[in-house]
């Protein structure tokens, strides 16, 4: 019997059945079941590849933590992007509980600069990192099956939030790699110039409106690396280094040193978590958003596969050593400004990533390129890394208690990137601006729940004039709540539709109760009577109209409760209740 129920739940939770039918939108160049020429396929996941390369510089980066030995940094980079290109596989996927089934380029996150280099200040391994990372992913496939209104926990707020603190930890490892971090050597007037240089080359290639503005980066760092080169900002062992990289070969992971994991380091991945989640669950809606002309609220069995997928991938990139993998958001980004969002696109790029992870010369370019060249790389992304968590901030109307969020997350994650020693200090495993930064918005949305909740009651008699004063009711609520449209449009039809039934049963008087959320609106209705029958599981027909009492009852309450995303029914003192939620 727990076999059996299990199954039942993991159908109802992670089932492909309850998924919404998405409606292919007519401005899509390739929707998601199409076949694009291989050619055509190839050619559009070499454009992701390349804008995915660009974060190549993460993995590269934080390998520096922990060792200063770049063949430890090379083999590093090609087991990272062999994680990489297992998470955006995961994602593709179109059976089983596993996978969003939206063509999801994968990348490395910055999310986890600040436990890298905790780790690497603590004198621990690949190994030791790695096991820490298994049991950050293993957190992340838990929290999946926990937290079942991810919007309550992770608004756009918190995610927009961490989506900046991002950008603000990638302009710290800029700085870094110039040296102007505390203890660091003050960059010489050369490697300014070639830093700009860089970014202008970047720039001006972006808007170019040309076939080689989606490379702007590649361009800029080939351009900036020979200046870069003839102004002494090389490695002085760099030729022999590459020429003794082999061309193909399969990288060797380091395996997980359990033994080694540390509390404090361990404390500062597991504060990731909140940045890992959010990042992964705002580039599936938005995937999920532009492949679906019907869409009009996040479809949950997706998104939670999307978000089981991910952290399996965590797992896995773990138990081969690698960094942590991610969504590639400017990928997905140029997947949808481009209207190309076949899968068949994403799995070429993962065949693609795949190759590259296996030519040890190509990761050790990233490697060794010069440091004002990753410094310029850095700064250019994380301004669109910010440029899009502040677009999430502002997605929606901020009131006083999101502005108090998101200021208060910001502010406290600025704290550390203006005084990081200071943490390091006092609190290491809060020693980075994602860190801090995620938790207090977190907790400051957590705490502050209860405080904005909002209720509000009708008592209405059922006569000729109660579709009137119930329309009024939801109208004032939706001005006063600043409801969606969508949203108080469907209460109003749900609402109309049961008091049509009550009234056909002949019941008196109706109680209303209305109850805001955080991501919805609560209805509750409540009747001296019998219970409603209850809601069909499949979609019901007019000629169902024809059949008994029963059958027309049934018929009413699948046409009031179709559009809601709840509903109970139980057994109140003198009647019975129904309850209704509406996400917003």
């Amino acid at each position: 019997m727990a076999s059996i129920a299990e199954r039942g739940f993991l159908r109802e939770f992670l089932g492909r059945s309850l998924d919404r039918r998405v409606t292919r939108p007519q401005a899509l160049t390739f929707g998601l079941d199409d076949a694009p020429a291989p050619a055509v396929a190839v050619g559009l996941g070499l454009q992701h590849v390349a804008i995915q390369s660009i974060y190549f510089v993460i993995p590269a980066v934080l390998a520096g933590s922990l060792s200063s030995d770049p063949n430890d940094a090379r083999r590093f980079l090609s087991l990272s992007i062999l994680a990489a290109a297992l998470w955006q596989a995961l994602q593709l996927l179109t059976r089983g509980p596993i996978g969003s089934g939206y063509p999801i380029p994968g990348t490395h996150t910055a999310a986890l600069v600040g436990a890298y280099a905790i780790t690497g200040l603590a004198g621990l391994s690949f190994g030791a990192a790695g096991a820490m990372l298994i049991l950050t992913g293993l957190t992340c496939v838990m929290l999946t099956f926990v937290m079942h209104r991810l919007r309550l926990v992770l608004p756009n707020e918190v995610s927009g939030v961490v989506v900046m603190l991002i950008g603000v930890a990638l302009v710290m490892l800029a700085t870094q790699r110039l040296g102007m971090q505390p203890g660091g050597k003050l960059p010489n007037t050369s490697a300014v110039l070639v830093l700009f240089g860089s970014l202008l080359v970047m720039v001006v290639v972006a808007l170019s409106r040309t076939r080689a503005a989606p490379f702007a980066v590649l361009i800029g760092m080939l351009v900036g690396a020979p200046l870069a080169l003839a102004l002494g900002h090389g490695y002085p062992d760099a030729a022999s280094r590459l020429a003794e990289s082999a061309w193909i070969a399969v990288p060797q992971p380091w395996l997980p040193r359990f033994d080694e994991v540390s509390p404090v380091p361990m404390l500062s991945f597991l504060v990731a978590i909140v940045a890992l989640k959010a990042t992964a669950m705002g580039s599936i809606v938005v995937v999920q958003r532009a492949s679906d002309a019907g869409w009009t609220r996040p479809d949950s069995p997706p998104i939670r596969r999307g978000l089981l997928a991910n952290g399996i991938a965590i797992v896995a990139a773990g138990a081969m050593g690698a960094a942590c993998p991610a969504p590639a958001t400017a990928a997905v980004g140029l997947s949808i400004v481009t209207g190309t969002l076949a899968r068949r696109i994403v799995w070429a790029g993962a065949a693609i990533l795949f190759a590259a992870a296996m030519c040890p010369k190509l990761a050790m370019l990233f490697v060794l390129m010069p440091e004002p060249i990753k410094a310029a790389t850095l700064f250019y992304v994380a301004g669109f890394i910010m440029a899009a968590g502040a677009q999430l901030v502002t997605a929606r109307l901020l009131d006083t208690r999101r502005m108090l969020i998101v200021a208060f997350g910001m502010s406290s994650g600025l704290a550390v990137a203006v005084a990081p020693q200071a943490f390091v200090a006092s609190v290491p495993v809060l020693a980075s601006p994602l860190a801090i930064g995620a938790l207090v918005a977190f907790l400051m949305n957590v705490f502050t729940l209860p405080m904005v909740s909002r209720r509000t009651q009708l008592v209405v008699p059922l006569d000729s004039e109660a579709p009137t004063k119930m329309g009024d009711w939801v109208h004032e609520l939706a001005g006063a709540w600043a409801l969606k449209p969508q949203t108080s449009i469907a209460a109003e039809q749900s609402l109309f539709e049961l008091a049509d039934l009550f009234m056909e049963r002949g019941v008196p008087v109706l109680t209303c109760g209305a109850r805001l959320a955080e991501d919805r609106v609560e209805i509750t209705l409540t009747w001296a009577g019998a219970p409603l029958p209850e809601r069909p599981k499949l979609a019901m027909a007019p000629t169902d109209l024809m059949g008994d009492d029963n059958a027309r009852e049934q018929f009413s309450v699948w046409l009031a409760t179709r559009q809601a995303q709840g509903l109970r029914q139980r057994q109140v003192p003198g009647g019975n209740e129904v309850w209704l939620a509406f996400e917003d």
